[in-house]
């Protein structure tokens, strides 16, 4: 057996390590692989972060998680290889990092945000001060001390090429035994649902198609409807508007519910890193998705084919009109989308690749090359 360590941020219910990490697992597994996932936050922690407030329980549990990293780092000499996705600290890149390079030789570095940036804007997301202190120039050193990176979008790898040569893409995918198909056939007299999930830091980006949202209600009135999904504590004056705060158990079934999904995001150096994960879970369950056409959604969502793209207001309102009013442009984009997930953006496909790479990696290391020294001021 090939002892493999995973260290993750977040514990299961992150969607970055749920659907980077832990649905790899059974392929790692069949492939001789005996894997140890070891996130930094507790679920308590996890849960308590993604709400304000609650300084107490998120000053001790940090303190607990960051001893209890700091445990873990000691054992890195048990494992033939240690994958680190995004981060083995919150904050402060790459000094925890650091310490797994002095103790295991054979590391690979998993990212799926533009983390070398940061966000642009951090005045909405929980607590501000805190972003100043993540990822952005440390990650370079991060990923030209690795033995491997795994870049989630062909513009994380062409980053990323800058300091390794050594760097696969594998996108951010689903599980089709799980996102199963459900084919668009929506009641007479019910209301066209469209759907926006996301979190607290992407919330801000539904600030893009408010104006849009407020239109269609005045064209088509309670004939639409829009839930917004993952952010509890959102709040929206657009009419018809129904709040879903964050819940994993019922995530799918709420999915089930959506006739239109929408990925509005603006056009920033920290956008065009992102995955088009939410538009690959609306196209997996068979939603027609209008998204905003940066980084890989351009890629994912061929504009007319299996998608709409919409660049301002008057393209979304447009776009999700044309939608709300054409059942059968809905069934052909579902069945699209659909396709375009089976083949590209599925656990499926993806989970025997990926235990493949890992296996190359840990099997052959003198056929890898030594990634490229980057000093703290390149």
């Amino acid at each position: 057996m090939k002892r493999l360590l995973c260290l993750t941020p977040n514990p299961v219910e992150g969607a970055c390590d749920r659907h980077r990490v832990y649905e790899f697992l059974p392929y790692l597994q069949r492939a001789g692989f005996e894997t140890t996932v070891r996130p930094m936050a507790t679920p308590t922690l996890y849960r308590a972060l993604q709400a304000r407030g609650r300084i107490a329980t998120k000053a001790a549990h940090t303190s607990f998680c960051g001893l209890r990293r700091l445990w873990d780092l000691t054992s890195m000499h048990r494992y033939d290889m240690v994958m680190i996705n995004r981060e083995v600290f919150p904050f402060f890149t790459p000094v925890m990092e650091t310490l797994v390079f002095w103790r295991q030789p054979r590391v690979v570095f998993s990212f799926d945000d533009a983390i070398y940036e940061g966000h642009e804007d951090v005045s909405q997301l929980t607590h501000p001060w805190l972003y100043r202190l993540k990822h952005s120039a440390g990650v370079k050193q991060v990923i030209g001390r690795s033995s491997h990176v795994i870049a989630g979008s062909n513009h994380l790898a062409a980053y990323a090429r800058q300091y390794n040569n050594n760097v696969s893409v594998v996108p951010t995918v689903v599980d089709l035994d799980q996102y199963t198909y459900l084919p668009r056939k929506p009641k007479a007299g019910t209301a066209i649902n469209i759907g926006w999930w996301g979190s607290r830091s992407t919330s801000p980006y539904l600030s893009v198609v408010n104006g849009a949202f407020k239109k269609l209600v005045a064209m088509h009135g309670d004939r639409v409807q829009f839930t917004i999904w993952g952010d509890g504590e959102y709040r929206s004056d657009v009419p018809n508007t129904r709040i879903v705060p964050f819940s994993l158990a019922a995530e799918l079934e709420e999915l089930a519910k959506v006739d239109i999904g929408v990925m509005p995001m603006p056009d920033t150096r920290w956008t065009r890193g992102k995955c088009a994960f939410k538009a690959i879970q609306y196209m997996a369950r068979g939603i027609p998705a209008v998204v905003s056409p940066v980084g890989m959604s351009a890629e994912l969502v061929e504009d007319g084919v299996n998608g709409l793209w919409a660049g301002n207001e008057q393209e979304w309102v447009s776009a999700l009109d044309r939608l709300i009013r054409d059942q059968a442009l809905r069934e052909r984009f579902s069945i699209a989308g659909r396709r375009t997930v089976e083949q590209n953006y599925s656990l499926q496909v993806w989970g025997p690749r990926l235990a493949a790479l890992l296996d190359h990696i840990i099997e052959e290391p003198c056929a890898v090359a030594a990634p490229r020294t980057v000093s703290a001021s390149s």
